[in-house]
């Protein structure tokens, strides 16, 4: 589920890259963080427990461009592969928008790639969450070593709902790119699709079911027919299309997916592994606060004339004068106006108004007490 700050008008969407260990998760995400602009690209945190230093996840936001009025960003997650961190995983997992599965292509491997996929199902089943409804890509890493497993076998093996599927060399940079544009695409379809929808869908009666017709009955003689052409493979959901900001750089591609990027490092428990990542996920739309707090005009000057001309002698109607550009500044803050009486009683609420009953006399002269309060406190 990506994320929305309609202050900043921001969009997070939260992409994961999943797979057995050592498959060249990390990998991926250090090529593509080091080859992208630095205008572009938000730190990469690595996010450490008490229980092993290697448990880490990788986080990189992207911006990618405006969809539906809010400016969009990726952020991007790797997994911890050891199967012992079936937890972890889980709460990584936890309102993902789009995952790349990578797969290691190496024959040894055959069996754990398909365990880790079965895995990504299960996880997902968990949060009641059908994979066939994830958008999701295959990338098949590796692709530079010997002893490979084939494209097809990797294809038959792990390919259950004819997903988009990319060839890729990680350490060298081959291919990565081309499934990060691939996994984009599918997931702002997909969240355009959402923003579309109507806020609420009323429930129709479901209607009987329809009489299952007898099949048709076997012509005596079949009568040949030529085979009709297949028809053409529906376009892929590409319309938005997503490019990202590269460097030009004298390092090559090899050396830009083995360089380490910098890592801010935050230590948690594993109990608060999951509130951790929403905490370090919602402060990376920015501060609410900073881009919708309203200016406040300083009221000294105001109180001042007020005791200065303070009352010698309580008025039959006395009259109190507040500037419009207070009452304006009061309500663009979400308060209101109260009254109180001399025993520090609320007289009144929302009306400027004041009878001789609220003012209180004191050695200054007359005044009369006020106190502001939410909008939304009971009158």
């Amino acid at each position: 589920m990506a994320f929305f700050n309609y202050a900043t008008m921001q969009m997070a969407a939260k992409v994961v890259y999943y797979g057995p260990g050592l498959c060249g998760k990390t990998t991926n995400l250090q090529y593509i963080y080091n080859k992208t602009s630095p205008k572009s690209r938000g730190e990469m945190v690595s996010l450490e427990t008490e229980s092993d230093r290697t448990l880490f996840f990788d986080l990189l936001p992207l911006e990618v461009g405006v969809i539906a009025g809010f400016k969009t960003r990726f952020q991007l997650y790797t997994v911890p592969g050891q199967v012992f961190y079936g937890e972890t995983r889980r709460m990584v997992l936890k309102g993902v928008d789009g995952v790349v599965f990578v797969a290691d292509s190496q024959r040894p491997m055959r069996e754990a790639n398909i365990e880790s996929l079965k895995d990504l199902e299960k996880n997902l089943q968990d949060m009641g969450v059908n994979l066939a409804d994830v958008p999701l890509v295959l990338q098949f890493n590796k692709r530079d070593l010997p002893s490979l497993l084939t494209v097809e076998e990797l294809d038959r093996d792990l390919n259950w709902c004819d997903w988009n599927h990319f060839s890729a060399s990680a350490v060298n940079g081959m291919g990565v790119f081309d499934t990060l544009k691939g996994i984009s695409r599918l997931t702002l379809h997909a969240l355009k699709g959402k923003l579309a929808r109507p806020a609420e869908t009323v429930a129709q009666p479901a209607a009987p079911p329809a009489p299952v017709a007898p099949p048709p009955s076997r012509p005596a003689e079949a009568t040949p027919v030529t085979a009709a052409p297949p028809p053409p493979p529906p376009p892929p959901p590409s319309a938005v299309e997503v490019e990202f900001a590269t460097l030009v750089t004298s390092a090559s591609d090899k050396e830009l997916a083995r360089r380490a990027p910098k890592l801010k490092t935050v230590t948690t428990t594993s109990l608060r592994v999951a509130s951790e990542l929403d905490r370090i996920r919602e402060s990376l739309l920015g501060p609410i606060l900073s881009a919708s707090r309203p200016k406040v005009k300083d009221l000294t000057p105001q109180l001042d004339d007020l005791r200065r001309t303070s009352l010698q002698h309580a008025p039959a109607e006395p009259v109190l004068e507040v500037p419009p550009e207070v009452l304006q500044g009061l309500d663009s803050l979400g308060l209101r106006v109260m009254v109180m009486d001399a025993g520090g009683r609320e007289a009144f609420a929302g009306d400027l108004a004041v009878g001789t009953e609220e003012l209180q006399r004191t050695g200054d002269g007359w005044i009369v007490r006020i106190r502001l309060a939410p909008k939304h406190e009971d009158l």
